[in-house]
């Protein structure tokens, strides 16, 4: 999916429309990002798929002696994060790179990491390994990693129950049919989602462990992992 020709208003607007929970899923991440951090030294947290800035803007107003790092692929996102941390006031506080993860130098070890609603545009299951093993491997030995994606099990019987519920709920929110048409489309060609016991195996093959699920919503899972 190329985020560099999305309508990044509707984005915004949509996004919340279409998952339910999804304030309180980031809001819970704050939460158990917050509680896993105990030292409140010089804190450096790493946001991949930053673009849009939610998790930004949120982490900064409530941590302000927070360091944040934000990484992503798209250069418009990123400028749209860029005016979501200057309308929160953490410019100062805030470093935004272009690029992917395996960029970032390996010398420099993150307290915590955030990768919200992007693993499932990773494509296939050897790109996401190598993903979240770069990932580890800047997180410092217990730091907390907060990771919610799409989990949908395309081959799962209750995968068309789900849908059809799923749709229900975009609907009656107000997401056009188009726009939920183009969104069940995408699903196993322009983004790769893997089941949530697959999530789990991954994290666990690739530097983690301590996987608790902390919020579901239809096929959208999150998890809180540590670094080992």
């Amino acid at each position: 999916m190329s985020w560099d020709a999305a309508d990044l208003g509707r984005y915004e607007q949509s996004i919340t429309l279409k998952i339910p929970g999804y304030d309180h899923m980031h809001h819970m991440m704050e939460q158990l990002l917050a509680a896993s951090i105990t030292n409140n030294n010089d804190i450096h947290i790493l946001v991949t798929g930053a673009g849009g800035g939610k998790e930004l803007a949120l982490l900064g107003a409530n941590h302000l002696d927070w360091q944040l790092t934000g990484m992503d692929t798209s250069s418009r996102m990123l400028k749209l994060a860029q005016q979501k941390a200057e309308e929160a006031g953490i410019t100062g506080r805030t470093t935004l790179l272009q690029g992917t993860i395996e960029q970032l130098p390996a010398t420099v070890l993150y307290d915590g990491a955030t990768c919200m609603l992007m693993l499932h545009f990773i494509q296939g299951m050897e790109a996401k390994k190598t993903f979240l093993q770069h990932l580890a491997q800047r997180l410092k030995p217990g730091a907390p990693l907060i990771i919610a994606a799409v989990d949908a099990d395309l081959a799962s019987p209750a995968y068309p129950v789900m849908m059809k519920a799923w749709r229900e709920h975009m609907l009656q929110a107000g997401i056009l049919a188009e726009e939920w048409e183009r969104f069940t489309a995408s699903l196993g060609q322009q983004s790769d989602p893997v089941s949530g016991e697959l999530m789990v195996e991954l994290l666990g093959e690739c530097g983690f462990c301590g996987m608790t699920r902390y919020f579901g919503a239809f096929w959208v899972e999150a998890y809180y992992a540590i670094r080992d």
